[in-house]
């Protein structure tokens, strides 16, 4: 009975501990990992560490990198030169070099031989090999090729992109939808993104619609000096 009591109330301690937001703190220039109500679940022992992500949180330790769990247990040894948190199930992660990308039990599901890395992002990673980006499914199949020389993350279905020194937008399944006729651009972000276009800055819609003029720093400073001076004059 008495060991039964005890299991009961060990089990409801560790759901009502695990059940409470785990927070990141510092303490003498070293991370550690607490409750909300302040109880210390992993003292301040590492030299940098994430919030928690799917469960786990990315800690840093002698210029390493591994994952702890929400019980402060080190459940992916804290061996690989880069990291980054869990999306989607996957974290990016370096070796020699070379970036890829394991599953939450540590074992590499894409591998390690790119250059560059993002992490997942509505099931889609950046990634570079040779110099040129693309990008990745969850299940390491490319799904934009490797032919373009930049790739901002995907936003609103819509990825800017450069290719022969120009930019434009194609979708996720690496269509063009917007031409490469501009010098800059930003990613989409509530049905807009700015681009450059020479001395022009413009915010365009999903159509390549120009929808509205963006004023260059000269063009701001100059309607200052204009303001300042009709203030000026009408105050004599």
């Amino acid at each position: 009975m008495f060991r039964y009591r005890l299991f009961v109330l060990t089990l409801f301690l560790t759901n009502f501990l695990f059940s409470q937001d785990i927070i990141r703190f510092y303490e003498n220039g070293k991370v550690g990992y607490k409750t909300a109500e302040g109880t210390v679940i992993v003292s301040p022992s590492y030299d940098g560490g994430s919030d928690f992500f799917e469960g786990f949180a990315l800690v840093l330790q002698q210029n390493k990198r591994g994952f702890i769990d929400q019980t402060g247990k080190i459940v992916i040894p804290i061996r690989y030169e880069d990291a980054g948190v869990f999306k989607n199930g996957l974290a990016k992660v370096a070796v020699d070099g070379k970036y890829g990308y394991i599953n939450t039990t540590g074992e590499t599901v894409i591998e390690c031989k790119y250059s560059q890395a993002d992490d997942f992002a509505d099931g889609i990673a950046r990634v570079q090999l040779d110099g040129l980006w693309g990008c990745l499914d969850i299940s390491g199949k490319c799904i934009i090729s490797f032919s373009y020389e930049w790739l901002l993350p995907a936003s609103e279905g819509l990825i800017a992109a450069k290719k022969n020194g120009k930019w434009g937008y194609i979708n996720t399944s690496n269509s063009m939808v917007i031409p490469f006729e501009y010098d800059n651009a930003q990613s989409f972000k509530n049905g807009k993104a700015m681009v450059i276009d020479g001395d022009e800055r413009w915010f365009i819609n999903a159509k390549n619609k120009k929808v509205e003029h963006v004023k260059s720093h000269e063009e701001l400073e100059r309607e200052l000096e204009e303001k300042r001076e009709h203030r000026e004059k009408h105050t004599k």
